[in-house]
């Protein structure tokens, strides 16, 4: 295989390991509201609280205000007084694991849910979660144990099988994960990103059936940056230009021409595939307006200005690389061959 002196491809990380994928805490801050508003709604629920002390669900209330104002802290806390006051409810539990997820508490989440586990036996969102904390502090034997109860409890819930996906990706397992991820869209036929993580995975074995989970992907989310980028580099990578080149187009012209990785991609092949250098240069010029700190397009816009006979213009973007990225292999051999060395 012949090699290039310049910058191959990009490919954008696309594994998106998030350890409680459809499980996220949302916090929409409604900018409509008038700040008042949300004070009157507080002061409503806080003076309920004052006459009934002891209601579990006046406290989750005002929690959910809380939580919509993106005041964590108080969310956290009117949750804990709920959870205190009802502790076989299993909203709080889980509830509260989200949010000490996002603040990266493991060992709260950890006592909790085991203190959950063991007031209320059998809860597959309870169970479920003890699972995502395992993967998320990497104990991949404890998330698998607590990921099975969970399918055991209920063998059609798609989420246990996602993550004992994602669990399987990181021991290395793959054909385990597949089947893991597979069974996941048969329990949930829409679930988005376990149709990624097939495509993603099927795609690093350059099987085309790749583009049949991209295009479910696309099915559900049909101006999915990450599906639609996935699905050309999957073209580019087999040598489909033309299917690379027409995915990548839709992205600029029906998303957003805002994709410095996109107009990178596309200079690559006009480059690499076609010798179109001075259609490559365009490309690498719209990355740049978006990217401004680029070295690889630099390098790679550098090797077009050499090409083209243009060895000041090419000197100009291997110096600019080296200003970005000292030591920068790409551009040092670039000026080395401007100098003949």
């Amino acid at each position: 295989m012949q090699k290039h002196p310049y910058k191959s491809l990009i490919v954008v990380g696309l594994l998106f390991v998030l350890v409680s994928c459809n499980n996220k805490i949302k916090n929409p801050i409604d900018s409509t509201k008038k700040p008042i508003s949300d004070s009157l709604r507080i002061d409503s629920v806080t003076q309920l609280i004052r006459k009934n002390p002891r209601n579990h669900e006046l406290y989750s209330n005002r929690a959910d205000i809380y939580l919509e104002i993106g005041n964590l802290a108080r969310a956290i806390n009117d949750l804990t007084i709920a959870n205190r006051l009802d502790s076989l409810n299993p909203i709080y539990y889980i509830k509260l694991s989200d949010f000490y997820l996002q603040l990266g508490k493991s060992e709260t989440i950890n006592s909790l849910l085991l203190k959950g586990n063991t007031l209320i036996p059998n809860n597959k969102e309870i169970v479920y979660r003890l699972g995502n904390l395992y993967f998320y502090i990497q104990d991949y034997k404890k998330a698998i144990s607590y990921l099975n109860q969970a399918t055991e409890i209920d063998p059609f819930y798609a989420p246990a099988f996602f993550t004992k996906g994602l669990v399987f990706i990181e021991i290395g397992n793959i054909p385990k994960a597949i089947t893991s991820f597979q069974i996941a869209v048969e329990r949930e036929p829409d679930y988005y990103d376990a149709y990624m993580q097939l495509g993603l995975l099927f795609a690093a074995k350059n099987d085309s059936i790749a583009v049949a989970y991209y295009n479910n992907a696309l099915r559900i989310m049909p101006n999915s940056y990450e599906a639609l980028y996935a699905k050309a580099m999957f073209y580019q990578q087999t040598k489909k230009l033309e299917q690379a080149i027409a995915t990548y187009q839709y992205l600029l012209h029906e998303v957003s021409n805002q994709f410095p990785f996109v107009h990178f991609n596309l200079g690559y092949i006009e480059m690499t595939y076609y010798g179109e250098y001075e259609r490559a240069i365009a490309y690498f010029d719209s990355a740049l307006m978006s990217k401004p700190v680029f070295p690889d397009a630099l390098c790679n816009r550098a090797f077009c200005f050499e090409k083209m006979g243009k060895k000041e213009e090419a000197r100009t973007d291997y110096l600019k690389a080296l200003d970005q990225s000292p030591n920068y292999p790409l551009a040092i051999k670039g000026l080395n061959r401007l100098d003949g060395k």
